[in-house]
């Protein structure tokens, strides 16, 4: 990603078999009355599919398994509790449907889960807390995060494995991701500026964008544009704009050959170099904000 700027993603894993699931439940235990509450959407009865198993009291998401189960199996697997410690869960656990299958049957998921492994090889988890269900939208709430900024977006289940006219022959499970929201920070040549963002979804073309770079204008100048592949030129005229109105100016004159008739313009300072740091920052803003689009190649 520009500017160095690395985000690290929770966990998109490959999900274990569902004779994992008869070896790890303990059955006729109930759980929680919050996990009793919860109904599956219909989609988590077609075939099989991403269960995640998470810690009722904070939603985190431990791991996910596969499941094929109709509403009659459901009502007796919804009444089971995970044995302690199960994929990492602390006490009793609940399942909760995440993802389908894509249409070559593939099951994968996200989930919190880090591993660890010591210099004497000895190997830990824990739960960083990235992925957590909301038990009152039915949905997973993702949120990514390192020393420069933060990504934050929605799984729904029933999205997942979706193609645009909702059959599901689709091989991506990111299908499944809305509302996307990123906060960045970028720095060039000693100036920087934060860059949020929303997106609909990962095939929206279009950016909600706003722009604050310190130290361009009295308070700091926030930008905003609705991002396309138009959009970088817009924020490098709204940066030039603000830069001529501050007076970092100079004067050309242009000298009409024919008539020898002298015009002075005010034309932006190059030569400054506030200005040449403020340009080249505006240049990394827009190549972070294509990369988010497809619209070019991140640079590490």
């Amino acid at each position: 990603m520009q500017t160095g700027i690395k985000i690290r993603k929770p966990s998109a894993i490959k999900a274990v078999s569902t004779a994992a699931l008869a070896f790890a439940l303990m059955f006729g235990s109930a759980q929680s009355s919050l996990a009793n509450e919860y109904v599956p959407p219909p989609e988590a009865f077609e075939g099989l599919g991403g269960w995640a198993v998470i810690d009722p009291t904070t939603g985190f998401v431990y791991g996910v398994i596969v499941g094929n189960w109709n509403e009659e199996v459901w009502q007796e697997v919804k009444n089971t509790t995970t044995i302690n410690g199960y994929m990492g869960c602390p006490g009793d656990c609940a399942l909760r449907f995440q993802t389908r299958a894509t249409a070559d049957g593939n099951v994968a998921g996200w989930h919190g889960t880090q591993y660890h492994i010591d210099e004497n090889g000895n190997a830990t988890t824990s739960n960083d807390g990235s992925v957590r269900f909301n038990e009152l939208t039915g949905t997973f709430e993702i949120r990514n995060a390192s020393s420069s900024g933060t990504t934050q977006q929605t799984l729904v289940p029933a999205q997942t494995s979706r193609d645009a006219d909702g059959q599901g022959t689709s091989m991506d499970i990111h299908s499944g991701i809305v509302d996307i929201r990123t906060t960045s920070a970028i720095e060039v040549a000693g100036e920087s500026a934060v860059v949020e963002t929303r997106r609909d979804n990962l095939v929206d073309p279009t950016l909600s964008t706003t722009v604050t770079i310190a130290g361009l204008g009295s308070d700091g100048t926030v930008l905003q544009n609705n991002f396309d592949n138009a959009g970088a030129e817009s924020l490098k005229s709204d940066v030039i704009s603000i830069l001529l109105s501050q007076g970092f100016t100079v004067t050309e004159t242009l000298v009409n050959e024919e008539t020898g008739e002298e015009t002075s313009t005010e034309v932006l300072d190059s030569s400054n170099s506030f200005v040449t740091a403020i340009l080249q920052l505006t240049q990394e803003i827009v190549n972070y904000i294509d990369s988010l689009l497809g619209l070019s190649s991140p640079t590490p």
